[in-house]
């Protein structure tokens, strides 16, 4: 009877053993809703430090004048397009483009306004800026030392990967800042409905939109595409994420990195967002797994809320996700005032087609 009980309780620790081995796969991680051991959390003291950190620096900035700057943009275009500068955190300049659907002869109104960030490269746009024509705004910023902002300020090391001595002097402490202080330059605007400011993004716009939905209660809607700076502590150990790349190579994949990439991780932030949002993934995306981006997902508290899953989608958004974009953004963001409280979370799944 012993030796039976020996032999069972060394069977159950070989199940374990294999488990953990079959677990640890990559390929496990990238499956959609895939749940993988639950890494350190954040109890209530550290998320009140966290938020309290936030609060400080939102007070930061708010102690610095907006300084906006407009110029108009002259080219042969069907809608209305400016460059932006304002002053942001540490009186850091930063730059974006705002463009203005052409009213015509119908009485004047004011826009709804999307506003979005770069990917990971800082060149290009978060949403064409052509994209206005559908009765938006589009206000495209590059935060600091990305894209033109680079004019104005100079980033010398990988963004994600270093200064991670602490969250005051994090790349990220400014980017998210500088989003906020662009929406408080455009929202003095008489052509934008200041009650109607939606985050949108793909990769690290994504992200960003993620986090700077939990941190400006102006926010209205958040829709972010195959999202970066999610779920990072569970990013470092799946083989192949951009996170675990960047960390690894800075020999920044550690716990004392984590603590501070914690302050600025959507995952941690997410429990703020209580708005519709709208979120895709990829099975087939290395750089920002799915399991990451769904663990995102499943912190937010709204019931309006979506997931779409890609099976065959790599590090990108598709034909799908940019038609269901709009359409969420019409029904919960556009026309918002038209729709009543409550809702039902929608969770659907998608072949690539």
């Amino acid at each position: 009877m012993v030796n039976d009980m020996k032999m069972l309780l060394m069977l159950k620790s070989w199940c374990l053993i294999l488990l953990l081995l079959v677990t640890t796969n990559a390929s496990a991680y990238y499956a959609a809703g895939f749940q993988v051991t639950q890494l350190p959390g954040m109890n209530s003291s550290v998320n009140d430090t966290i938020d309290d950190f936030w609060k400080k620096t939102r007070e930061a900035l708010a102690a610095i004048s907006v300084d906006a700057k407009e110029e108009v943009v002259n080219e042969p275009l069907p809608y209305r397009k400016y460059f932006i500068t304002v002053k942001s955190l540490n009186n850091v300049t930063v730059s974006g483009f705002l463009s203005v659907p052409v009213q015509g002869e119908a009485p004047a109104h004011p826009w709804p306004v999307l506003v979005t960030a770069s990917g990971y490269s800082g060149n290009g746009q978060g949403i064409q800026l052509g994209e206005c024509q559908r009765g938006y705004a589009v206000l495209q910023v590059y935060p600091r030392g990305q894209g033109p902002s680079a004019n104005y300020f100079t980033i010398h090391s990988d963004k994600l990967s270093t200064n991670l001595a602490g969250p005051g002097a994090y790349y990220y402490r400014g980017a998210y800042m500088d989003m906020v202080r662009m929406i408080d330059y455009v929202v003095t605007r008489a052509d934008i409905d200041s009650s109607r400011i939606a985050m949108v993004g793909t990769s690290q716009a994504g992200g960003i939109a993620l986090a700077v939905a939990a941190l400006d209660p102006r926010i209205k809607t958040v829709v972010a595409h195959v999202p970066f700076l999610c779920h990072l502590r569970q990013a470092a150990v799946i083989p192949g994420s951009l996170a675990k790349i960047l960390l690894d190579q800075a020999g920044n994949n550690n716990e004392k990195a984590f603590q501070t990439l914690d302050y600025f991780d959507p995952y941690v932030l997410a429990r703020h967002i209580r708005v519709p949002t709208f979120i895709s993934a990829g099975g087939k995306d290395v750089l920002c797994p799915a399991a990451t981006v769904k663990a995102v997902y499943d912190q937010i508290p709204t019931t309006k809320k979506e997931y779409q899953f890609y099976p065959d989608l790599a590090h990108t958004s598709c034909m799908d996700s940019y038609a269901r974009t709009w359409t969420f953004l019409d029904q919960y963001f556009k026309n918002r005032k038209k729709i009543k409280e409550g809702g039902a979370e929608v969770h659907k799944k998608h072949d690539r087609k």
